[in-house]
């Protein structure tokens, strides 16, 4: 089994806050090597930034601690990604950010960890929710 992470989930996580319990499972599993865990470099950069405006010692910190846990750090290349990202972006009312997390599910065929965020709704990628 794969995950992709989006970055809700890990701002639950590193912000401590409930919902974060599972995103914990989660990473401690890709860790042991049970399952395989991504995060598109744009959402690492969400991630980052939200995190850099708190502390820019705790957004170092919190990338370190992902590559830690053995998230797989997906980059965006000319490779078909991006236009995925686009036609997702295209077709639902998504933030940009998110249509990389949905693109990059659908290319790694994993499921797509998410937070409360209804605008994943009708998405075409299996879906798991931490709420």
């Amino acid at each position: 089994m794969s995950t992709v992470f989006d970055t809700e989930v890990l701002l639950a996580f590193y912000l401590g806050e409930p919902s974060g319990k599972k995103v914990e499972r989660c990473l401690t599993e890709i860790m042991r090597g049970e399952m395989r865990g991504y995060i598109n470099i744009i959402n690492l950069t969400e991630l980052y930034y939200i995190l850099y405006r708190k502390s820019p010692d705790l957004a170092e910190e919190k990338e370190r601690n992902l590559r830690d846990y053995g998230l797989e750090i997906v980059p965006v290349g000319d490779d078909g990604l991006w236009k995925e990202a686009a036609k997702t972006k295209g077709k639902h009312s998504l933030s940009l950010a998110d249509s990389f997390a949905v693109a990059t599910a659908k290319v790694k065929k994993a499921n797509l960890l998410v937070g409360r965020d209804t605008e994943f709704t009708g998405i075409d990628v299996s879906i798991e929710r931490v709420n």
